[in-house]
């Protein structure tokens, strides 16, 4: 085989395919530059979005919007502790604990939003807001899989905002509020700030992804035809056989036993 290397139709196969595979593998690592830089992008846009009013976001009732994960939001209401809750197995750091949801009554609708107000390690560090006006900022979060019945009472497992609107009546909104912020500052001995989660992302761009991976498929596909004809200049027996075998196929009729025709 290594001789047939040497003959001057493998030896301008061997340059075609290493111009090809040079272009196809440079190619494949512009396109991956291009998914890590969009990607990046992506992940800056939407950690930096504006804060906006919740209500041109979100109103009561409504359906939660397709983009308004973890989008910046600000609202104007007061707290409603009657009705705070507990929402168990959370952690912040190596400890676990609850998340502190507090109702805020939104000044103009009257309907209710659940904030995340903190993290408290126990049911007896999550102190109560004060019912004074107050101006809340916040990452908005959509609501969670319904609650694990057997729950302690005031308690819930997770953020579920059917639970929440049966206990509470009256309207809600379709979503909950991670604290970022509040004017007047509201907060309670015990209650730990909670950070909002960052938006999920991978960091790339998967479209320019999938054409860096197209582009490196390619180059795999080229070495893959150069060494089949360089195995088929060597054994070109192997080549008479396949070409053979492409000209002549065999016929359906062949395979019938005779006499089986109806």
């Amino acid at each position: 085989m290594l001789r047939s290397a040497f003959r001057p139709r493998m030896l301008g196969l061997l340059a075609l395919a290493v111009v090809l595979v040079t272009a196809f593998v440079i190619a494949g690592f512009w396109q991956w530059g291009v998914a890590q830089q969009r990607g990046s992008k992506s992940m800056s846009d939407a950690e930096n979005r504006p804060v906006v009013a919740l209500n041109t976001v979100l109103r009561p009732q409504q359906e939660f919007p397709r983009d308004g994960s973890l989008q910046p939001v600000r609202l104007t209401g007061r707290y409603d502790p009657a009705h705070q809750v507990l929402v168990s197995g959370r952690t912040l750091g190596a400890q676990d604990g609850f998340w502190v949801v507090t109702p805020v009554v939104v000044d103009g609708t009257g309907a209710r939003i659940p904030v995340v107000r903190g993290f408290a390690a126990s049911p007896s560090d999550a102190g109560k807001p004060s019912t004074a006006r107050v101006t809340v900022t916040g990452a908005l979060a959509p609501g969670e899989s319904p609650s694990e019945t057997g729950t302690p009472p005031g308690q819930l497992s997770s953020v579920d905002l059917a639970s929440m609107l049966s206990q509470w009546g009256g309207n809600i909104y379709n979503g909950f509020v991670f604290l970022t912020g509040e004017q007047p500052a509201m907060k309670t001995t015990g209650v730990q700030a909670f950070p909002p989660p960052k938006p999920g992302s991978t960091g790339l761009n998967l479209v320019n992804a999938g054409y860096a991976l197209q582009w490196w498929t390619f180059a795999v596909f080229a070495i893959f035809i150069y060494l089949r004809e360089l195995r088929d200049e060597a054994h070109p027996e192997r080549r008479a056989a396949r070409k053979t075998t492409q000209n002549h196929p065999a016929s359906a009729d062949q395979s019938t036993p005779e006499g089986s025709h109806v």
